[in-house]
């Protein structure tokens, strides 16, 4: 079972022969990769358990999820929250859209498509609601998310939805639950922590040891301050001046939504001096990611602003590779210190370039971390212990609630 407080929950998915299902759900979709990621799981577990599936959201939320057996309906919802009047015309639309799907329940991802549906849901009433948060960054201040005062807003909005008997939540780990109930933001016993989108070990194997002459480290997610990856090329930097070999991938890109905010001009500055290096390689996001694990045996997520837990990182887990994160990053509740890796303070390039050099220099370490790695998915962080932990959540959502959707 995957990382849930309440054990209860996954555990009923399983043991009710007859239960009640939902009947059609509406998911309301975040336009961001890892919310991307967690519909799509999302998708698998309401196949054969639910009676019909919609997804809402915009055209960079929905690429990718459409099925024959999954409406979609676009709507625009990229606008930033410092623009209430676009923001209250998106909320009319969701509004309207629930009250001709009339579903058994609706399905928010992501902290925006949470605080949209809040909203529509002033207008507009639905018997239930599970709120699946996978990580909480919108909250946090950054150029197109949820600033201040719209995060405070944000608070209200899902304190009064989750404080509704027919409400669930969903957070990916158990200090985004109390992070939020310090905030006012209390579900009560109605919860559940999936740790992660999961991953599918069939799809992700064990890889061999890479073919490269020189050790390969590689950071894979959005570039963005709050990445850690000033901290992770300066760390390498120490290294390459000190004489110890190790090369640097990197590979990603700015977040979607966030591209109409300017790119701080240090960074900018940074990201391209970064690709000048002899021993980095920078690239866009990969269409397989198991193409950089072929090459790099580590994994470094460096984050030192609030982060879920990437699947990223899980895919190179489950392809047996040695992990590196920071305690400020989601993995720190997958990544034990000295077991499926190394876990350093954010912003600590001393620390980090320490990790890196000892999992540069010891092969053995590597490929005995990778292989806990890989362990620690198979035993609770697959697609399948997320399929049985959404399920237990909606059967305990819509028994509590009074039966059939």
């Amino acid at each position: 079972m995957i990382n849930t407080i309440r054990t209860d929950v996954a555990d009923r998915a399983a043991s009710s022969a007859i239960g009640a299902a939902p009947g059609k759900v509406v998911v309301v979709a975040g336009a961001d990769r890892e919310a991307l990621a967690h519909c799509q799981v999302l998708l698998g577990a309401l196949r054969g358990f639910a009676r019909e599936i919609v997804v809402v959201g915009s055209r960079t939320g929905t690429d990718g999820l459409g099925a024959p057996d999954v409406g979609l309906i676009e709507i625009d919802c990229a606008t930033a929250w410092r623009n209430p009047a676009a923001k209250a015309k998106e909320a009319w639309t969701l509004a309207r859209i629930v009250e001709a799907e009339r579903p058994g329940v609706v399905h928010t991802v992501g902290m925006e498509a949470a605080a949209l549906a809040a909203l529509a849901l002033q207008v507009v009433r639905a018997e239930r609601i599970i709120v699946h948060l996978p990580d909480l960054r919108a909250l946090e201040p950054q150029p197109g998310g949820l600033v201040w005062p719209y995060r405070r807003l944000a608070l209200r909005l899902l304190a009064g939805l989750l404080r509704k008997p027919g409400s669930f939540l969903l957070v990916g780990c158990e200090d985004d639950l109390g992070d939020l109930r310090a905030q006012g933001v209390d579900p009560g016993a109605r919860f559940a922590v999936l740790g992660g989108a999961g991953v599918d070990p069939d799809v992700y194997p064990v890889l061999p040891p890479s073919p490269t002459e020189m050790p390969v480290a590689a950071f894979v997610g959005e570039i963005e301050q709050g990445s850690g990856l000033r901290e992770l090329f300066q760390a390498f930097e120490r290294l390459w001046a000190r004489g110890v070999r190790l090369q640097l991938e990197i590979h990603g890109e700015r977040q979607a939504e966030r591209a109409q905010a300017p790119e701080p001009d240090a960074l900018a500055g940074e990201w391209n001096r970064w690709s000048l290096h002899p021993g980095v390689r920078r690239t866009g996001w990969p269409t397989d990611s198991r193409e950089i694990w072929r090459r790099a045996e580590i994994c470094v997520w460096p984050a030192h602003a609030r982060q879920g837990l990437p699947r990223v990182l899980l895919e190179a887990a489950a392809c047996g590779r040695a992990l590196i994160v920071s305690h400020a990053a989601g993995g720190r509740a997958f990544v034990r210190h000295d077991v499926e890796g190394l876990v350093v303070p954010p912003r600590d390039t001393p620390a980090l370039a320490a990790a890196l050099e000892q999992l540069a220099r010891d092969t053995d370490l590597r490929q005995r971390m990778g292989a806990a790695a890989r362990l620690r998915v198979l035993q609770g962080f697959t697609e399948a212990h997320v399929h049985q932990a959404l399920r237990g959540a909606y059967l305990s959502l819509l028994e509590s609630a009074g039966g059939d959707a």
